[in-house]
């Protein structure tokens, strides 16, 4: 009888002569594996988004919604109910991700998703920064269909509560943050509230569990917002942005802004426009203009620094940015992707852009546009001080001139102009997002027991950003969509776009906030 020991260096010695073991075939080896049901992904390249290591030749195994095995190509054979899709030469990364989107009012009260155009763009999930109560219960039912593969929808990770603006009051605070709890919202968004409501909300907030994410107030710092536990940043601050820190005038700013002289913002929050807020911004024009003739850039390197080592993320929308502080560019009016817009929203696009400059003073257009100089310095600023392992790529779908999904590959392109690195752009757009959300355990890379939502790369995004867009396929929830699948979808979006009627303007407002 043999040993133990005996019996495991026969076996050892068989497998490093390539012979299989109990009853095996010449020409298998033990590190067979057989895949006869689900999704096989072959012969793929997978980016690391940690490190941007491809290793080739891998091949991707998804059952049920999920990645179940990362392993050499050679180690599988394929049969039976499998699904093999030949990725030869394809780079592998995950879904990315869209992380400041105004989508659910349209799908919602307008019964138009945009869902087609973000899968077909490789946008595999999206936060959601309109709140209401239907807005928080549809999210739910489309991520429940999402999950039962009745709906091809991006998951909606983030749902807030009603929109906090115009606060003045300690109690106010408080009441907006127990509103927020009270109907289930994910997080509290602030576009503004006096520095006395803000310190009251956020401690509220705090105390129960939940955070806050928003624009900044014009009587409280970015540095003090972040110092009291700001979660996220949205658009560099907005309006008031984190340059405003940088201003040498700023305290004097911010007294004429308290004492009233800016723009007036209406309470109860009701934007007549809130695809364009720059079309309200001239009596603002003024105070951003100050602050950028008292600019310091020495304190401004110091500003970044402290955000970029605070607990406080940032999402800086720049392609919204740059739409609305220019949005009577006529490269956004001949855009090749308004065919995927509807005529009304269209309509509405190009009003706005005509009133951008004739609704406003002389100086007021001009300094706008170079309110868009200062984002893109801050957006270095914070990359150069070590803050792009916290930032976020988001474009601020529902936004003048910003198109579903094609907006996510624009805003790659902005921060490759801004001086990030590929590898730091997809960061931005999957690894940062998972751990924002604290959901690595599931999302932001390639591996097993993550979920199976992927994008499919003609070239190595980690040798060119640009290459973030060649997309070759995508997989949503588990479901694989080959190229001409994507075409399909776009090419549907267009033709439904082309033959709605035109409708009134105010038929394509986000009016959520009233619900």
């Amino acid at each position: 009888m043999r040993t133990r020991k005996g019996l495991i260096a026969a076996a050892a010695a068989a497998v490093a002569a390539g012979v299989g073991l109990a009853g095996c075939s010449a020409n298998r080896t033990v590190t067979d594996i057989d895949i006869t049901s689900g999704t096989v992904l072959r012969n793929v390249t997978v980016i690391d988004t940690r490190t941007g290591q491809a290793q080739a030749h891998q091949a991707i195994v998804i059952e049920q919604g999920r990645i179940t095995r990362v392993l050499p190509n050679a180690s599988i054979k394929t049969g039976g109910a499998a699904q093999v899709v030949d990725a030869s030469g394809k780079f592998v990364v995950p879904g990315y991700l869209d992380m400041h989107t105004h989508l659910l009012p349209a799908a919602v009260f307008q019964q138009a998703p945009a869902w087609p155009l973000l899968i077909a763009n490789g946008v595999t999930g999206v936060r959601e920064m309109a709140g209401a109560p239907p807005l928080i219960a549809a999210a739910k039912r489309f991520n429940a269909a999402r999950a039962a593969g009745t709906l091809d929808s991006p998951e909606i990770l983030q749902v807030p509560g009603l929109i906090v603006a115009g606060v003045a009051t300690a109690a106010s605070g408080v009441q907006a943050v127990m509103q927020t709890k009270a109907i289930g919202g994910d997080f509290v968004k602030v576009v503004s509230a006096s520095p006395e409501a803000l310190q009251a909300l956020m401690q509220t907030a705090q105390a129960q569990g939940l955070e806050v994410a928003g624009h900044l107030s014009a009587g409280v710092s970015a540095v003090d917002s972040a110092k009291a536990g700001m979660k996220a940043m949205e658009h560099l601050g907005g309006g008031w942005s984190i340059a405003l820190d940088c201003a040498r005038d700023q305290a004097g700013i911010r007294a004429d802004l308290l004492a009233g002289k800016g723009a007036k913002m209406p309470v109860p929050f009701t934007p007549i426009y809130p695809v364009s807020p720059y079309r309200f911004s001239a009596d603002d024009a003024p105070f951003m203009q100050r602050a950028m003739d008292s600019y310091d850039a020495a304190a401004c390197e110091g500003v970044a620094r402290t955000l970029a080592q605070s607990v406080t993320w940032q999402v800086p929308t720049m392609i919204r940015l740059r739409t609305m502080t220019n949005s009577d560019s006529p490269a956004f009016r001949s855009d090749r992707n308004l065919k995927y817009v509807d005529p009304t929203t269209k309509a509405l696009w190009n009003r706005l852009a005509t009133e951008f400059a004739a609704l406003q003073p002389a100086s007021g257009p001009e300094t706008m546009r170079k309110t868009y100089g200062a984002f893109v310095t801050t957006l270095k600023l914070l990359r150069a001080q070590g803050g792009a392992a916290k930032i976020m790529t988001g474009s601020d779908v529902g936004g003048i001139w910003v198109i579903p999904g094609f907006s996510l590959h624009q805003e790659f392109q902005e921060f490759a102009a801004a001086g990030f690195t590929p590898l730091e752009i997809l960061q931005a757009a999957t690894l940062n997002g998972a751990r924002f959300l604290k959901r690595e355990a599931t999302m932001g890379s390639v591996e097993a027991g993550k979920n199976a939502d992927l994008v499919l790369l003609d070239a190595n995004p980690i040798d060119d950003a640009a290459n973030l867009s060649k997309i070759a396929g995508v997989v949503n929830a588990g479901k694989y969509f080959a190229k001409a699948d994507l075409d399909a979808l776009k090419a549907k979006v267009a033709e439904a776009a082309g033959a709605l009627p035109m409708r009134p303007v105010n038929a394509v407002l986000d009016t959520s906030h009233k619900h």
